[in-house]
């Protein structure tokens, strides 16, 4: 695979989410641990083969090879924009954006993720809501006056203003978290 010997139990722990200590056991010579089932799944699709090659029951053949290779920089720069949206670490929630009420910052389709430990109003921003059983995602602004206005980023839309906690409670408004970054995608014409 071209990774050095002296960087094969980063690269591994980098691929199964495992700390380099417990990698480690994996090839120590005299005494040769086993990764746990989640481990070895999770080496299995990072280095794009079946167990039966990893353990050494099978043999790719040479298109196959080609294929991994590819799976494997697909799953690199899968984890890379993972690690990028992360925020202190965690992923958050994956909430898809259910309307064009944030646009253009926030497209219908578009992924956001919620980090669902923010249970209150934390500051502006933008939050996920249910309303009525209705999600929806809108920019907070808190006013001086204590009112908090759910703003819409697309202007054909209105922005919802409370100046009480009961004005949302009868609209059965719910937060859900604070969305702490975003993937927009993007389909281009044509096969």
């Amino acid at each position: 695979m071209g990774v050095p010997a002296d960087k094969t139990v980063s690269h591994v722990a980098g691929i199964t989410h495992r700390a380099s200590q417990s990698v480690r056991r994996w090839f120590d010579a005299p005494e040769p641990g086993l990764p746990d089932l989640e481990s070895f799944a999770r080496l299995c699709a990072g280095l794009g083969c079946s167990a039966d090659e990893i353990i050494g029951a099978l043999r790719p053949q040479a298109e196959d090879q080609a294929h991994c290779t590819q799976l494997i920089q697909v799953a690199n720069c899968i984890q890379a924009i993972a690690d990028s949206l992360a925020h202190r670490g965690q992923l958050g929630t994956p909430v898809q954006v259910p309307g064009d009420e944030m646009a253009p910052h926030l497209k219908a389709g578009d992924l956001v993720f919620v980090d669902s430990t923010v249970t209150e109003l934390a500051g502006n921003g933008i939050y996920a809501f249910t309303c009525n059983g209705s999600l929806l995602i809108r920019r907070v602004e808190r006013r001086i006056d204590r009112s908090i206005v759910l703003k819409c980023d697309n202007k054909a839309y209105q922005d919802y203003e409370w100046t009480s906690a009961t004005a949302a409670a009868r609209r059965r408004v719910k937060i859900l978290g604070k969305v702490r970054s975003a993937i927009s995608v993007k389909v281009f014409g044509g096969r």
